[in-house]
């Protein structure tokens, strides 16, 4: 039979060697564990971006298609650098109605941010009524501060000549759907 001696030095190392390997064992484990925790929440911020990235896509997507209607809303809206244009549109509505007429000042209210439009005009009252009309229906939103209608009274000598009295207008309107602050983008 072997000495007690031998088998305790056979066996010693063997016990060690195997708590080492357990050791060892485990500590790779909690390695593995942390790991793993690690790449699901990796995993949980790369699902993030790319929800955040389809819904960046969707919106964009979305902003294409709307952007005929975007269009079309911002044709109501006059900025600063659309004040000549809307200028030419209120002359081409009153030359369309038929009574050609001039604007006489235009400010920009600083408290509000609106514009204020002063223009007067003549012309038979039917072409007058006609003006407010295409104003009151243009696409933008216009607000009458004041409206002012004069029958022209002519002279005996005018008489005369054949010629026909009239009437003559001045308007006061703020356009309401403009204003300084509007991104014209």
């Amino acid at each position: 039979m072997p000495s007690l001696n031998k088998i305790i030095i056979k066996f010693v190392p063997a016990v060690i060697f195997i708590t080492i390997c357990t050791i060892g064992f485990f500590y790779i484990l909690n390695s593995v564990k942390s790991l793993n925790i690690d790449t699901a929440s990796v995993d949980e911020q790369i699902q993030s971006e790319i929800s955040r990235r389809n819904n960046i896509e969707a919106l964009n997507e979305d902003l294409k298609n709307i952007a005929p209607q975007r269009e079309m809303l911002n044709t109501h809206f006059a900025v600063d650098s659309d004040v000549v244009p809307f200028l030419d549109n209120l002359q081409a509505l009153s030359i369309k109605a038929g009574s050609p007429s001039e604007v006489s000042s235009v400010d920009l209210n600083k408290d509000d941010g609106h514009l204020e439009v002063s223009m007067k005009t003549e012309g038979s009252f039917t072409s007058i009524y006609k003006l407010l009309e295409l104003l009151e229906n243009s696409p933008f939103e216009i607000d009458f501060s004041s409206v002012h209608l004069d029958s022209i009274v002519l002279s005996e000598a005018d008489k005369k000549l054949g010629k026909t009295g009239g009437w003559s207008a001045s308007f006061d309107l703020t356009l309401l759907s403009f204003n300084s602050k509007i991104n014209g983008n």
